[in-house]
């Protein structure tokens, strides 16, 4: 009796460590998995701030995408999207570290890196630039050359203004700040105006004007990626896991935006309650043919080429945009891109 009673404590003792063991091991794997049936608190969001380079708008659609549907938390990030404005520069709040990221033009990147501003483009939106010249059909805009002696409704200071006055025989034009409203180039049928073909084409359609538009990028080859994702050098270097993340994640609203833009768009809409959803939609739609393109239909939304960087860097230098050359190959990479 005493044997067998030693036996069946010698039992349940191994029943108990083996038991023992796999607790440990349940512990361990809870721990690995971000779960604690022990009530521990999981690994905090890390918190970031983005700047759009306008109020809320179809171009900006998949990082609200990424945001609405989650991605960005999924990749660790708590992400907060400030919009821009007239009087909000998205690359001088990345400069001044107040944001992490924001959205810029390929010019504006290259401007900013002339005057010392390390900023570094992590990833491209558009692939073709949307800015264009507009026009009444019954004054057509041929060629770039015919807005001399024109009244242009021009945003002072517009890097591909200054290219086109320097670099082609554009003469005499008469100059008036363009405000954002179309009024006063709706009443004048021989004036023209700048306007982005995702926005500004919507409005004239809904006043029944009768107008026509050329790019910037086909009448003159000048043509910036558009609404491109940057930071600074020196956030990218310390935070490469957090810029990986960021990208990550934009990238993939942005592929969930193309075929789901109808369903981001209401949200959109919160942070922009002067957007109607036609207007989106319009803008959404016309954006798509422009960030699907060119490179990037082979090699997916993000992609940006050194060629392209280093052309538009002699561009800019050739027309006196930036005064001195440039290193196009330190404006931007592509490590971050899946």
């Amino acid at each position: 009796m005493n044997r067998k009673r030693s036996l069946a404590l010698m039992v349940l003792l191994c029943v108990s460590i083996v038991l023992s063991a796999c607790g440990s091991n349940n512990e361990m794997n809870n721990a690995s998995n971000g779960t604690n049936d022990g009530g521990a608190e999981p690994a905090a969001l890390k918190k970031i701030t983005q700047v759009t380079n306008w109020f809320a708008e179809a171009e900006h659609g998949g990082q609200y995408a990424a945001l609405q549907q989650g991605f960005y938390k999924e990749a660790g990030l708590d992400m907060t999207i400030q919009s821009g404005g007239p009087q909000v520069s998205g690359v001088q709040l990345v400069a001044s570290g107040k944001a992490q990221f924001a959205m810029a033009h390929a010019d504006e990147v290259l401007m900013a890196r002339a005057q010392g501003i390390p900023i570094v483009a992590i990833a491209s939106v558009l692939q073709t630039n949307p800015i264009a010249f507009m026009y009444h059909n019954e004054n057509k805009l041929a060629q770039i050359e015919d807005l001399s002696g024109k009244t242009t409704y021009i945003l002072p200071g517009q890097p591909f203004w200054n290219y086109i006055l320097n670099t082609r025989d554009v003469k005499g034009v008469k100059e008036v700040a363009y405000t954002g409203s179309m009024a006063n180039f709706i009443n004048d049928k021989s004036s023209y105006t700048q306007g982005y073909v995702t926005n500004e084409s919507y409005t004239l359609q809904q006043e029944g004007v009768d107008f026509g538009s050329m790019l910037i990028a086909d009448a003159t080859g000048y043509n910036p990626y558009a609404c491109m994702l940057i930071t600074t050098e020196k956030y990218m270097q310390e935070n490469p896991e957090i810029v990986k993340a960021y990208v990550d994640a934009s990238l993939k609203g942005w592929n969930f935006y193309k075929d789901n833009y109808e369903e981001v768009n209401p949200f959109i809409q919160t942070y922009n309650p002067d957007a109607t959803l036609e207007w989106l939609k319009y803008g959404a739609e016309a954006a798509i043919d422009l960030i699907w393109t060119g490179d990037a239909a082979e090699h997916g939304v993000g992609y940006m080429s050194l060629e392209r960087w280093e052309t538009l860097a002699k561009q800019m230098l050739d027309g006196k945009v930036i005064e001195k050359e440039l290193d196009a190959s330190k404006a931007f990479t592509t490590e971050f891109i899946s």
